[in-house]
């Protein structure tokens, strides 16, 4: 690795960066923060990708307008309700929070990202708001960004936050992240936010001194969320909230990253590394999740079709149910096989943590034992080799508990 991990990092870890986090009373109790607020002391430029769900909630249409524009200050956001498909009032209260914090930094709006999570389509108390808002600028600080990380939590049993540094031309450059996500999570996020496919709310946000055009800036950040947030299915519902947002402020004083050479690589690494990181955190904290599974498609004929096997065993719910009972039942895999149309060899392996339930197409009936007790583990490999190409794909997938139904089954009272 061309990074180190920084401890204790957070999003205020880069240069120019502040944070603060409270609680605005949307949630009753006063020990659980619902919002938060990140600030870069100079212009930055963002790039981000966004849910592909039609349903979108007022302030992912917000940001959809503004990250076109040169630069951007300032990410807030609430949880405790997604102040989505809840009328004209939504669309005001985005309004409103706007007014309050571009009058109190004497900023544009067009800077400020908004975001929100929590229960759809709940009146928005804008009200909170409008005293929560000067007490979070007047509390922003470098040590603000581990209370930024607990605003945004819903069903997540712990922050998600993880900071990294590297070189470039010479100078120390920091890439920090923060998420949450615990259910409703199985993202298709883009650019754009119009739908090209399918897939809790789950936010992510990035922040890093580094200097780096905004078109470069997008390309490495829909790469890095392409293959860690797409690619994590708790439970198998798109989200009318979903983004990634970053901020660069180019503190660092690198010369300019503008095409894709050797110092953007070493960028693009540790934003993998930092998206992977966050997203696999996010699917071990899913609601009710006793384990995860890593899926791992290799032999499949096309990579279009070791992503959709992959897809497939990912949102089973049979394999789900399978993996929280800890039962090797191979056949549910096969069953995924033949539904995803995709190519196969009839002589197939299927391996947990390498040993084999299932090898040139015959049961290995003598693991059975070992393999259960693997799938005690919180954490393995399913791998399933189809001998038909050369291409392969991962996923990370979580059981389905009974834990998982009861959340869900009282979440709106």
């Amino acid at each position: 690795m061309s990074f180190k991990i920084v401890p204790d990092g957070s999003v205020t870890t880069p240069e120019g960066f502040t944070a603060s986090g409270m609680n605005a009373g949307i949630k009753k109790s006063f020990r659980k923060f619902d919002v938060s607020f990140v600030y870069s002391d100079v212009p930055a430029i963002s790039a981000g990708t966004f849910t592909t769900n039609r349903v979108k909630a007022w302030p992912l249409i917000h940001d959809l307008k503004v990250i076109r524009n040169k630069s951007h200050r300032v990410i807030f956001s609430n949880s405790g309700n997604a102040n989505c498909f809840n009328g004209i009032s939504g669309k005001k209260a985005v309004e409103v929070s706007l007014n309050l914090i571009a009058k109190k930094l004497k900023i544009s709006k067009k800077q400020i990202f908004v975001a929100s999570t929590g229960v759809i389509g709940r009146a928005f108390p804008i009200d909170k708001f409008r005293s929560a808002i000067p007490q979070l600028i007047d509390s922003l600080s470098k040590d603000g960004g581990h209370n930024a990380a607990r605003g945004i939590l819903t069903t997540d049993t712990h922050p998600k936050e993880i900071a990294v540094r590297f070189m470039i031309d010479g100078k120390p450059v920091t890439l920090a992240g923060m998420a949450k996500g615990a259910g409703m999570v199985y993202p298709d996020m883009n650019a754009t936010g119009i739908r090209r496919a399918h897939h809790a709310t789950m936010l992510c946000y990035l922040t890093t001194d580094l200097k780096i055009s905004k078109p470069l800036l997008q390309k490495a950040v829909s790469e890095a969320v392409d293959r860690s947030f797409n690619k994590i299915v708790i439970d198998n519902d798109q989200s009318t909230n979903d983004m990634v947002l970053i901020l660069a402020n180019g503190k660092a004083r690198n010369r300019t990253l503008t095409k894709p050479d050797k110092r953007f690589r070493v960028f693009q690494e540790a934003l993998n590394f930092v998206c992977n990181h966050i997203a696999k955190d996010l699917a071990k904290d899913g609601e009710g999740v006793t384990h995860i599974c890593e899926v791992i498609v290799k032999g499949s004929k096309t990579q279009e079709e070791a992503r959709r096997l992959c897809d497939k065993i990912s949102c089973s719910m049979l394999f789900k149910t399978m993996l929280a009972g800890g039962d090797p039942n191979w056949g549910r895999v096969m069953g995924s096989v033949g539904a995803s149309g995709v190519a196969f060899s009839s002589k197939l392996d299927i391996t947990f943590d390498g040993i084999p339930i299932l090898k040139n197409g015959k049961e290995k009936l003598s693991n059975r034992n070992k393999l259960r007790q693997i799938l005690k583990k919180k954490e393995y490999q399913m791998e399933i080799n189809l001998k038909s190409g050369r291409f392969q794909e991962r996923y990370w997938t979580t059981d389905l508990t009974k834990f998982y139904v009861w959340i869900n089954s009282t979440y709106s009272t």
